[in-house]
C-alpha cells in the first residue's frame, strides 16, 4: 500500500509538472485597451450616436462585464490597473496627477508589467501614462515596461502633444516632436509589435489612449461627420 501511494504521488507530481510546462508554452499575448474617461453611453453598442464599429464587434464576440464600477478619472484608474489595489492604498484616489505635482505611483509597489516580465513577457505601453512624471523613477521604463511611446502627463493637445507650453511626447525616454493626430500615431505604433512578433516570446501591450478625454479635438473628417467644430482648443474644454 505504501509503495502504491508513493507511486501515485509520483504520477501526480509528474502530471502536474507536464501541465505546468504545457501552460508555460501556451502563454497568450495580451492587449489591454484603456479608454480614458469613457462614459457609460459613449459607445455605439451602448446607444451612442458616435459610431464605434470595431469596439462594438469586440463586445459582440467577447465577454461584456457590465455590472461593475470603475474609477471616475485617469490616474486612479491607471493606478488600480497597474497594481490591482484600491487607489486609496496608494495615495492616488483624489483627482489626478497635474503637471505641477511631484509624486507618482509608489515605487515599492509591484506592477502588472513587472509581474509579467517575471513570467517571460515582453512589455509595452503606447499612449498615456499619467502615473508620475517629475522623476524618472516614476516613468514607465522604470515600472516594468520594455517599450514606451506616448505622453507622461494628461490632457495634451491631440495635434501638437503640447501641455502648458511643453511638448510631452517621447519614445523610451527621448522626447519627440512629431506631426500627426494622437490616436493615429499610437494606433500605428501598437500595430508594429503585433506584426513583428516571433510567436515565441509572449507580449503584453498596454494601449492607453488619451481619447475620449479632453481637450476633445478631432480631425476635420470626423468634425464633418458629426457636425462639430474641428480642433477645439483646450482653453474651451473641460479640465482634468
Amino acid at each position: 500500500m505504501r509503495r502504491f501511494l508513493q507511486f501515485f504521488l509520483i504520477v501526480i507530481a509528474y502530471s502536474a509538472a507536464l501541465v505546468a510546462a504545457e501552460a508555460a508554452e501556451q502563454r497568450p499575448n495580451i492587449v489591454f485597451i484603456m479608454a480614458d474617461d469613457l462614459g457609460n453611453a459613449d459607445l455605439g453598442y451602448r446607444g451612442s450616436d458616435i459610431q464605434t464599429p470595431n469596439i462594438d464587434q469586440l463586445a459582440k464576440d467577447g465577454v461584456r462585464l457590465e455590472s461593475f464600477y470603475g474609477q471616475q478619472v485617469c490616474t486612479p484608474s491607471r493606478a488600480a490597473l497597474m497594481t490591482g489595489r484600491y487607489p486609496m492604498r496608494l495615495g492616488l484616489q483624489t483627482l489626478v496627477i497635474f503637471p505641477s505635482h511631484k509624486y507618482g505611483l509608489p515605487t515599492d509597489e509591484l506592477t502588472l508589467p513587472q509581474a509579467l516580465k517575471d513570467a517571460g513577457y515582453r512589455t509595452m505601453i503606447v499612449g498615456k501614462w499619467h502615473l508620475g512624471h517629475a522623476d524618472k523613477k516614476y516613468w514607465p521604463q522604470n515600472r516594468g515596461f520594455d517599450h514606451f511611446y506616448g505622453n507622461l502627463v494628461g490632457e495634451v493637445d491631440y495635434f501638437t502633444k503640447d501641455r502648458g507650453g511643453l511638448v510631452d511626447w517621447q519614445r523610451n525616454g527621448s522626447f519627440l516632436k512629431e506631426d500627426g493626430y494622437y490616436t493615429t500615431l499610437i494606433g500605428d505604433e501598437a500595430v508594429k509589435p503585433i506584426e513583428a512578433q516571433d510567436g515565441k516570446t509572449p507580449f503584453f501591450l498596454y494601449f492607453a489612449s488619451l481619447a475620449p478625454h479632453a481637450p476633445y479635438q478631432v480631425p476635420d473628417a470626423y468634425a464633418e461627420r458629426y457636425k462639430v467644430r474641428s480642433r477645439m482648443r483646450s482653453g474651451a474644454s473641460m479640465r482634468e
